[in-house]
């Protein structure tokens, strides 16, 4: 296993842990709306990038990349919904299924070609993504309580584009 894919397994359960607990600490200032889409995100994000890495390390047997991936993704999104309700954990669910699926079709399908660069390409998104998440909660704790909490999400934008120039240099 390369350090590169190491490092990206690690940013994103350290995105993902992070997330889960801000939002499970701060969630009776975030609206059920938001709660819904959080925990979207965080099942098809995980479904997806788990299902890529799985199809390209268990290339040639879709059935079982398929399966981990799903499992894997369903978990995250149950998990990530429980704080907002019954609505918010069905989204999730699906949301890490279908992201599950997605993913180790992808990675079967790439893992022949550049399966490095789809990786790398893939969690740039979903880091970029989770971003957008954590600043769409934070966003929504500022607007009801009137404190911010990760005060460097203010300009969410620039952060991504750093982000962008780390994961370029990643070779």
């Amino acid at each position: 296993m390369s350090y590169t894919l190491i490092f990206i397994l690690g940013i994103f359960a350290i995105q993902s842990i992070s997330i889960l607990f801000f939002v499970t600490y701060y969630r009776m200032w975030i609206s059920k709306m938001n709660g819904m889409i959080i925990s979207m995100a965080l099942g098809m994000t995980t479904g997806i990038l788990i299902g890529t890495i799985l199809g390209v390390v268990l290339h040639g047997n879709l059935f079982e990349s398929t399966v981990y991936s799903i499992i894997i993704g369903f978990t995250i999104g149950f998990i990530a919904g429980i704080p907002f309700g019954l609505l918010a954990v069905i989204d999730g669910t699906l949301s890490g299924l279908m992201g599950g699926m997605m993913g180790a079709m992808l990675g079967e399908m790439v893992a022949m070609s550049n399966p490095d660069a789809m990786i790398r390409i893939l969690s740039l998104i979903v880091t970029m993504t989770l971003l957008l998440v954590l600043y769409t909660a934070d966003n929504s704790i500022r607007k009801e309580s009137n404190k911010s909490i990760f005060p460097f999400l203010n300009y969410p934008f620039w952060l991504l584009f750093i982000i962008a120039l780390v994961y370029l240099g990643l070779n």
